[in-house]
């Protein structure tokens, strides 16, 4: 009796995976990573995964065979240069193990024409009200770019100027972007925002500034303070001489007032008291009082 072969059936298998590109002044390097496991989402190990890179024009400019690891992870490296032709690139991915179905999979990642990027050396600055800091801008040539790229800072905050020196560059090199926080500008944290410009394409950086208060001015705050109180002594001190000398043109009269009795000394005396008024030397009770007085001297004279 013939007793037929068993007859398996192959499992199912899939596959994840994703691009991770950093671009370079050379040009880009493209790491495809992924992870293969089955229907019960457990990593298959040892599975083969074959790797083909096409361009644009459909020609293969990349292949390579993997393997999983003990969690079903695979990596693939692949650098593109930048003299290769912009467009969508495609990937093809195909998993393979006895025991489980093929499985398929197709990526596709861009990679544009000539173009430039913007990196900052700091994140983050932290200055006081007063200080000045700065931080190094690169300005990276991608894919051959040779276009002139001017800069710029866009929104600034109340108080806080950037300079960039140079304003503008021909990629690849690093500029100075020097800020500065004014004596007057609000505590507080703000976002400046660094933009680069060549025709059509435009990069921007960021960076997070702190601004704290900054160190109390008593440099200031005495010399004030005495030039104020120089000029109020100095006004004291030349009222009470005003006054002084007021008050002895006012004595003389009076001792006058009492002393000379005749019609003539007493009209003199009088000419002299509107004088003194006229100049604004005798107050106003003073004046009234030695009119008085000479007045009824005059009358009595006659």
């Amino acid at each position: 009796m013939v007793v037929p072969a068993s007859v398996f059936a192959a499992k199912k298998m899939y596959m994840q995976a994703s691009f991770n590109p950093t671009e370079t002044e050379q040009g880009v390097t493209i790491v495809t990573s992924g992870r293969v496991f089955d229907a019960a989402n457990m990593p298959i190990p040892n599975a083969a995964i074959s790797i083909q890179v096409n361009n644009p024009q459909g020609t293969s400019v990349h292949v390579a065979v993997n393997f999983t690891d003990s969690k079903g992870i695979f990596q693939d490296t692949f650098f593109l240069q930048a003299t290769s032709p912009g467009g969508n690139y495609t990937v093809y991915l195909a998993s393979d193990k006895p025991g489980y179905d093929t499985t398929r999979l197709t990526l596709i990642f861009s990679y544009s024409s000539p173009n430039f990027s913007i990196q900052t050396s700091s994140s983050a600055l932290s200055l006081r009200e007063g200080e000045t800091s700065s931080v190094t801008l690169t300005i990276l040539a991608l894919r051959g770019f040779h276009e002139l790229v001017n800069l710029t800072a866009l929104a600034l905050p109340i108080g806080v100027s950037v300079q960039f020196s140079p304003v503008s560059i021909i990629p690849s090199g690093t500029v100075a972007v020097i800020v500065a926080v004014s004596s007057f500008a609000p505590v507080g944290n703000y976002t400046l925002t660094l933009l680069g410009v060549s025709g059509s394409l435009s990069h921007r950086a960021s960076v997070q500034l702190a601004i704290m208060p900054g160190p109390i001015q008593v440099v200031y705050l005495p010399i004030a303070l005495i030039a104020i109180i120089l000029a109020v002594l100095f006004l004291v001190a030349r009222y009470r001489g005003e006054r002084k000398r007021r008050e002895a043109v006012v004595e003389a009269l009076i001792t006058r007032a009492s002393a000379d009795k005749g019609y003539v000394a007493s009209a003199r005396a009088l000419a002299k008291l509107e004088e003194l008024r006229a100049m604004d030397r005798v107050d106003e009770a003073t004046y009234q009082r030695l009119r008085r007085e000479y007045e009824k001297q005059l009358e009595k004279s006659k």
